[in-house]
């Protein structure tokens, strides 16, 4: 018997195919978007258009915003066509790791790629160069996490190829940005700091959107969760509903345990907990959090954890580097790796949530962005680091805060400025996002008092 939902499945690579006939049929000068939710598998999509593009026998370069990006791509697209050579373009100081490292995958100069017919590069390199003109033109250009590319960097890739293909997670992070002054582009159709999907929209609205129906990352469990992320865009799991599984191992009853019992019991069964500490207004790196995050830690562990999903048959033990803490702030992450260190608990990782974004876990712990705060802006309330927190597991998700914290998004929200031509609100789209997703956890509240 299947562990999918084979319609769900189906549905999504007829939604991928779509999308590269659209890329593949349309006239010179357009571009297609394909719009995935967290854990979609973009990536493999990617793999396949290359795929595609090969056997029509196009020459194409694959862009991707950061060198991590492309490294993995390099070695999945090798791994996926070992009869074709794939030439990896760095930056002189960018090195391939020797994981992603295949006997059919070459480092090129950029200028010396003037045969090859798979390129890939990040979206700075292959615009440089092809700004200086070392980089010759290719027939289609894919573009992965598009979401998080800005448009600087896709201004100088715009005229490498006729036709584009950019692949992304709207509900992610959008592209961080130091640039001083950065309103003064506000509303203008060329606004650098948009990401490459809205300036594409923005100039040419009837670019078409093929919206991926499935995650492959996220179980049943956590579809209602994350659909708060993406609104207008309906998915659901790949997975079946009951097929992951995560046990923990009976131990007789402590009371100095009881709460961090309940929160993993409940995650365990329903792939979530909301573990909330006093209403109390504190620092950012909080001690407290953190003590609660690091006990949690300890006692999944001490509770032999094990789990079963799609991939196996039999149930396997859960390891340190199955699990991950993230948070918001540098200074967070810097006061748990020290504690989770103390306790022995090194191989947990716990990172910003625009470090880990991208990246999958078994069970993650989420330091929520809220905890804690009197007053709150517009890099609290992102909706992008949010999502992030919340959609990197398999199993569950264990968010930790204050019960003060759904308070700070009730009532009305606050004024926020506007200006003429960008009708964009991420504080507001925050806003609203937040309450929804606290509505959705209200279920697995677990009181740490």
């Amino acid at each position: 018997m299947s562990a999918y939902n084979e319609a769900v499945v189906a549905q999504a690579n007829a939604t991928v195919d779509a999308a590269i006939k659209a890329v593949l049929s349309a006239p010179a000068n357009r571009a297609v978007v394909g719009a995935a939710p967290a854990g979609a598998g973009k990536s493999f999509a990617i793999g396949t258009a290359v795929q595609d593009m090969r056997k029509a026998g196009l020459r194409v370069a694959v862009a991707t915003p950061t060198n991590d990006q492309a490294f993995a791509l390099v070695s999945s697209i090798a791994d996926r066509m070992p009869k074709e050579t794939v030439a990896f373009v760095p930056a002189s100081s960018v090195e391939l790791p020797a994981e992603h490292r295949r006997p059919n995958v070459s480092e090129r100069k950029a200028r010396d790629t003037g045969s090859d017919k798979i390129l890939i590069g990040t979206l700075s390199k292959l615009g440089n160069a092809h700004a200086r003109g070392d980089l010759a033109p290719v027939d289609v250009l894919l573009i992965d996490e598009a979401y998080q590319a800005n448009a600087v960097h896709y201004y100088l890739v715009g005229d490498l190829a006729p036709r584009h293909l950019l692949m992304g997670d709207s509900g992610q992070l959008a592209p961080f940005t130091a640039a001083p002054e950065a309103d003064r582009w506000r509303g203008l159709r060329e606004d650098p700091l948009l990401t490459a999907v809205e300036v594409v929209r923005r100039n040419h609205p009837a670019t078409p959107v093929h919206r991926l129906p499935i995650t492959r990352r996220l179980d049943p469990r956590a579809v209602p969760v994350a659909c708060a992320f993406y609104p207008g865009h309906r998915f659901e799991a790949a997975v079946l509903p009951g097929v992951r599984r995560m046990e923990l191992k009976t131990t007789s009853g402590r009371r100095s345990c009881a709460a961090e019992d309940a929160a993993l019991e409940r995650a365990s069964k329903a792939g979530w907990a909301h573990v909330e500490l006093p209403s109390s207004a504190v620092v950012t790196a909080d001690p407290a959090t953190a003590s609660l995050l690091v006990r949690l830690v300890a006692r999944l562990f001490a509770r032999s954890p094990t789990v079963k999903c799609e991939n196996t048959t039999r149930a396997r033990s859960l390891g340190q580097s199955d699990v991950a803490i993230v948070v918001s702030h540098n200074d967070q992450k810097d006061l748990l790796r020290i504690e989770l260190s103390a306790t022995g608990f090194d191989g947990v990782r716990v990172d910003t949530a625009n470090k880990l974004q991208g990246l999958t876990f078994q069970v993650v712990f989420a330091w929520h962005p809220l905890a804690g705060l009197t007053d709150i802006d517009e890099f609290h309330l992102d909706p992008g680091r949010l999502c992030v927190m919340l959609t990197r597991h398999r199993h569950a998700c264990i968010v930790v805060g204050r019960a003060a914290d759904r308070e700070l998004v009730q009532g009305i929200p606050p004024a926020t400025p506007s200006y003429v031509g960008w009708d964009m609100n991420p504080a507001l789209d925050g806003w609203y996002v937040h309450e929804a997703v606290f509505r959705e956890l209200e279920a697995h509240r677990i009181d740490a008092r």
